[in-house]
Order: C-alpha cells, then sequence, then structure tokens
C-alpha cells in the first residue's frame, strides 16, 4: 500500500506508514465539480396577429370584420357561398366570392353548381333554396279591390322580393329592398311607386330568360301615376313568365 504522504511503499494491510506514520486510512478524496451548462431559454418569437379586414354580406347587411383564416373556415363549412358578396380593406366595391381570392377554396362540388332556377325552387338571398312560385295576377288584383287598396302593399312586397330572388339566381345584384319600398311608398302616398316600377322593369329586363321579356320600365312607370294595379299587373305577369320558362 502505498502512503498518500510520502508515496512509500507499505505492507498490505499497514494501517500506519512506516516511514512518516501517517494514517493509511485516510485517503484524500477529491471534489469533482461538474459545472452546469447554464439553461438557455428558447424565446418564441410571437405570431404576427392576423389583421381582421374581411367582410361579406348577411341578410342584406355587411357583417365583419374577419381575419381571412376565419373567412376560409366560413367558405370550408358551407356558411358563404360562391354567390356571396364580400369586400375587403383596399377594393374599390364588393365583388363576389368566387370573383375573390377566396375562390379557390371553395369546395370542388361548388364550382361545378349550376345557379339556374326552375318553376319550382330557387336560391335564396340567404344562400338556401327558396322557393319561387307564380303567383296569380286576378286573385291579387280582387284582394287588392276587396281590401280597398291595402293588400297592394303586400303584393309590392311579394314582387320586390320575388324579383330578388331570381337575381341572386343568376348571380346578379339585388336592385331593391322588399321593405323599404313599401315603406317609401307609403311615406310618399304612392310616389316612389311610379319610381319602383321604373326600376323593377329594368331589372326583370336584366333577367335571362327562355321567354323574352322587353324593357317595358317607361310604361310601368307611366302606368303607375294613372293606375297602379294595371302595372302591378303587368310586373306581375313578367315575373310569372320568367318562372314558369326559367332560363
Amino acid at each position: 500500500m502505498i502512503c498518500n504522504n510520502c508515496n512509500h511503499e507499505n505492507e498490505e494491510g499497514a494501517k500506519f506508514c512506516t516511514n512518516c506514520g501517517a494514517n493509511l486510512q485516510d485517503t484524500e478524496e477529491k471534489e469533482v465539480i461538474v459545472a452546469e451548462e447554464p439553461s438557455v431559454d428558447v424565446i418564441e418569437e410571437d405570431s404576427v396577429q392576423e389583421e381582421a379586414d374581411w367582410y361579406y354580406v348577411s341578410n342584406n347587411a355587411s357583417t365583419g370584420p374577419f381575419p381571412k383564416s376565419q373567412m376560409i373556415e366560413f367558405v370550408q363549412n358551407g356558411t358563404l357561398k360562391a354567390t356571396t358578396y364580400v369586400w375587403k380593406t383596399g377594393m374599390e366595391d364588393w365583388i363576389l366570392l368566387k370573383n375573390s381570392e377566396l375562390s379557390s377554396y371553395l369546395p370542388q362540388t361548388t364550382s361545378q353548381e349550376s345557379y339556374s332556377y326552375s318553376a319550382n325552387t330557387n336560391y335564396g338571398t340567404n344562400g338556401g333554396i327558396a322557393p319561387i312560385r307564380e303567383r296569380s295576377i286576378v286573385l291579387n288584383i280582387l284582394l287588392t279591390i276587396v281590401t280597398c287598396g291595402i293588400y297592394e302593399f303586400v303584393w309590392l312586397y311579394l314582387m320586390a322580393k320575388d324579383i330578388n330572388e331570381l337575381e341572386v339566381s343568376q348571380n346578379e345584384p339585388m336592385s331593391m329592398d322588399p321593405m323599404m319600398a313599401v315603406l317609401l311608398t307609403i311615406v310618399t302616398c304612392g310616389l316612389y311607386q311610379i319610381y319602383f316600377f321604373y326600376k323593377a322593369g329594368k331589372s326583370v329586363s336584366r333577367l335571362h330568360s327562355k321567354y323574352p321579356v322587353g324593357d317595358n320600365s317607361a310604361l310601368l312607370a307611366i302606368l303607375g301615376c294613372l293606375a297602379p294595379i294595371i302595372s302591378m299587373a303587368i310586373l306581375q305577369d313578367s315575373i310569372n313568365s320568367i318562372v314558369h320558362y326559367g332560363e
């Protein structure tokens, strides 16, 4: 056994060094200090918050703003359709979703859909299927006479609503608000109704149909001054023809 003090070699099992008398049982412990590597905190960069600058039209009112990721989700889950009007900061005007940068996220089946209408069904203003049916001219005239003209406001509302539905089915912007048309007609004591006939005549003439509907806007406006119920009948006949014959 070698003495740690004087390096003298002693007999195995000796307790003390025969040269210097040092205790051979005491061994010098050497501390090994392991330096811990300093922990490095990895700081992740905060993702830049996405700007919410998208809007869409729902029930004739703009809704938003939403970030692009949220709009994509709306497109994929069916909330937004190809014919939904959208707008974002920087655009000059509202455009159809199918004409925007969001169109690439439309489902495959959507791009192949035909937005045509028939005598029984049509695409409504809420993006779903809404019924468009022919309305009896004779019955509407009788109801107007029996109610002393009150039903005429209901008839006007229904025609404005049907025109809107037909426009949406052909990817055209809606030209009038049915309720506003009725209210303005009442407030102006019937004067606005003359303008309504003119505008409705223009709108109907722009619709695509197998039945040729001419531009009767001027005639409807003139008759609206003299006999509004005649203008109502002519306009309803044009709507019925488009619904009956389809595109």
